[in-house]
């Protein structure tokens, strides 16, 4: 049997790792739980459970974490709360999360800070662990690094014009947090998509790869030639921000076009209830407007045997920024062109069952949760390929996620016109200033 990275490398097993504090679909608890299957003592502290039952089951933790933890999943699950009742619950709960920090220092080495969050949420939080000397990660997931005016969560459904002031707000605020972050953090990981706050080089989210477990089912080599319609998934966690009514349409069009098609879209439901339907389907839909080939959900379904038709406009780009082998097989299409994509699945079985298998096997070769928390122990021993390595100077991708490309100029153009370049916060970096540029001129001399 091949030694594993921490055999290779006595002595650093008594590494004590925390991680936290939001879980984002199971990253926290796969990737404690891979630390520890290599040795490291590591423990996930998340401030709310999951609603959809993500969570690492823990051993009973220290009074002080159990009460902090159950404070804001009682804010999270009654939101019709008075605004008094809120105000002292926060105050309470915030109080508790300095208790956490103190009483961790004493016990932790190193911290795995997840989607942009600390557990005060202050800058005097990181200050204090940098002069104790303790090693810091952040690890940014998406929407907690993307600029705002690229985040279909920002700006899709709302006019340019109001959307405008508010992400020139948001991405003041959040590229600020972002470089104070990245100073203080001996690591940053994050994907070259969402990448372009960076001032500082960061670690390619792609090469350090999501750490899931193994699935509880084997892939299904079925066929659709044996008569039966075709069960395409869908499982969006916010439809707008997803693109599902234009999916919807697309599965419509192909209806209309004779296609049998068994359309499951599930919303708001566990876990388990999504894995169920994994487990029965023949491929899943991810989203339109993604800057990621592979995200959770896609993930999820490879563990399956299950392939992903994925739109969104980074799939253009994605041989500039990850490497060949770091690349997750599946069908990444630009979104005009996810129709065409989802037909293919539909009419070539073999394709279809091929590139499923070849998502299993990559999930399972790269990104199963001991080999990827063997990478983060390599962070944390500064063991860090130059290779690894991403600049923020060398991006140029700017049509951001979850976002219609000519909605997304529409704004850009509001911001240009009544904030300016500076509002971008794009300073030091020509390329993406470039290239936005070019986006804005295309299209004007195109509707000229």
């Amino acid at each position: 049997r091949p030694r594993s990275f921490i055999e290779r490398n006595p002595g650093i097993d008594d590494m004590k790792v925390m991680l936290g504090p939001v879980e984002v679909a199971g990253f926290v608890a796969s990737l404690t739980s891979g630390l520890r299957s290599i040795g490291v003592s590591a423990e996930s502290y998340v401030s709310v459970s999951h609603r959809f039952g993500y969570d690492l089951t823990e051993k009973k933790q220290p009074l002080v974490v159990r009460l902090w933890r159950s404070l804001g999943s009682f804010r999270a699950t009654n939101a019709s709360l008075s605004l008094p009742l809120k105000a002292v619950l926060l105050g309470f709960q915030f109080a508790l999360s300095w208790l956490v920090i103190f009483r961790s220092i004493f016990i932790f080495d190193a911290y795995i800070y997840v989607f942009g969050k600390t557990f005060t949420n202050t800058r005097i939080e990181l200050i204090f662990l940098r002069l104790l000397k303790k090693k810091i990660i952040f690890v940014y997931l998406g929407s907690d690094a993307r600029p705002p005016y690229m985040s279909g969560g920002y700006v899709t459904g709302v006019s340019p014009s109001r959307a405008a002031g508010r992400v020139v707000k948001a991405s003041k605020r959040m590229s600020k947090t972002i470089q104070f972050q990245e100073r203080k953090a001996d690591y940053i990981v994050n994907a070259p998509g969402t990448g372009q706050f960076h001032q500082k080089k960061f670690v390619n989210w792609f090469s350090m790869g999501v750490p899931v477990s193994e699935a509880h089912q084997s892939a299904t080599l079925d066929d659709a030639a044996t008569g039966r319609a075709v069960r395409i998934l869908h499982s969006p966690s916010k439809p707008l921000i997803k693109g599902s009514d234009e999916i919807r349409s697309v599965i419509a069009r192909l209806q209309e076009k004779g296609y049998s098609i068994d359309f499951i879209e599930l919303k708001g439901v566990p876990n388990s209830k999504v894995r169920e339907e994994l487990a029965q389907c023949d491929f899943v839909i991810d989203q339109l407007y993604s800057d990621t080939p592979m995200a959770f959900f896609a993930t999820e379904a490879a563990h399956y045997g299950k392939p992903a038709v994925v739109g969104g406009y980074f799939s253009s780009f994605v041989g500039d920024y990850i490497a060949s082998e770091d690349l997750p097989p599946s069908a990444y299409v630009m979104p005009d062109k996810l129709e065409e994509a989802v037909a293919r699945l539909i009419d070539d079985s073999r394709y279809r069952i091929e590139l499923g298998q070849a998502a299993r096997k990559f999930v399972r070769d790269r990104w199963d949760s001991r080999l990827v928390a063997e990478r983060y122990l390599r962070l944390l021993n500064d063991d860090v390929p130059a290779s690894w390595m991403c600049s923020p100077q060398n991006l140029s991708y700017v049509t951001g996620c979850g976002v219609a490309q000519d909605h997304l100029i529409s704004v850009s153009r509001h911001i240009v016109d009544h904030f300016g370049w500076p509002a971008f916060c794009l300073d030091g970096k020509p390329a993406l200033e470039q290239q936005l540029a070019e986006l804005l001129s295309q299209t004007v001399n195109r509707d000229a």
